[in-house]
């Protein structure tokens, strides 16, 4: 029963995350998953030297950050994945100093990041599924570049990921973000999501008898089964589409050129016409 619990939670992220983490990495903002990870940890840890549900002060920390990543525009000359990387530094370290003052410091930092996915039970897979189906609704459909946008992008992969830190812990919610979307990745384009899908919930699946069957730990036994999976099936891709990177240059300048040749050909027909006429 217990195996089947922690297959099934771990399943309901591999079929989050992996989509929404392609439009991290087209928007070039890999660091704002671990980013808001680190955020909703240091909220738990908060709350637990506060003594109040964790989940209610992650939901507060990581509304914050959210508020204070959507106000930065997607065009801003600011290196956002700077910006970004200086957030998680600074939560990882007030998150340190929490765990510190409490009197099991290091079992809980390793609570966060390994999470507790063996005490997941069917109500935990439940509330898992309904945040994930919600913060896909959000983050799913295309936003503009305004700040109602971004704060929706945001917010629905935060619903995703408080709650899936609890349940697996932030080193596998952020391997299930980028390496499935990175190991499919073409020519600096995105490869289709039908196959970031399928790579993460093999490893899911994979993962988890290897971890029962060795008797290891779930999340970081997942983890590694992705990330050897991933490296495996990039490499693959990588060699089967080997050439420069199709950039929206190109394009342009192909399209300039193919209105050139049609106008040079119309020109050309206007040319032979006048002169039949003469």
């Amino acid at each position: 029963m217990i195996l089947l619990t922690v297959l099934i939670a771990t399943l309901v992220i591999a079929v989050s995350l992996p989509v929404l983490g392609q439009r991290v990495l087209a928007r070039r903002i890999v660091f704002v998953d671990l980013a808001l990870a680190q955020v909703a940890a240091t909220g738990y840890a908060l709350g637990m030297a506060l003594e109040i549900p964790g989940v209610y002060a992650a939901a507060a920390t990581t509304a914050i950050a959210v508020i204070f990543l959507s106000l930065m525009d997607e065009d801003t000359p600011l290196p956002k994945e700077a910006v970004m990387g200086g957030v998680y530094a600074f939560a990882a370290s007030v998150g340190m100093v929490l765990l510190s003052l409490l009197p099991y410091g290091e079992g809980q930092l390793m609570g966060l990041l390994f999470g507790s996915v063996l005490g997941i039970d069917w109500q935990g897979i439940g509330e898992l599924a309904v945040f994930a189906a919600l913060g896909l609704a959000l983050a799913l459909p295309d936003h503009a570049n305004s700040f109602a946008g971004r704060m929706r992008f945001y917010a629905g992969l935060s619903l995703i990921i408080v709650p899936a830190i609890y349940a697996i812990g932030v080193l596998l919610v952020f391997a299930y973000l980028v390496m499935p979307a990175l190991s499919v990745w073409r020519r600096g384009h995105n490869g289709p999501a039908w196959e970031a899908l399928t790579l993460a919930a093999i490893a899911s699946i994979a993962g988890t008898f290897i971890a029962d069957y060795l008797d290891l730990p779930p999340s970081a036994t997942v983890v590694l089964t992705l990330a050897t999976i991933a490296v495996i099936t990039g490499t693959y891709i990588h060699f089967n589409n080997l050439g420069p990177p199709e950039t929206e240059e190109a394009t342009d300048t192909e399209d300039e050129a193919d209105e050139d040749g049609k106008t040079a050909d119309e020109t050309s027909a206007l040319t032979t016409s006048d002169k039949k006429t003469t």
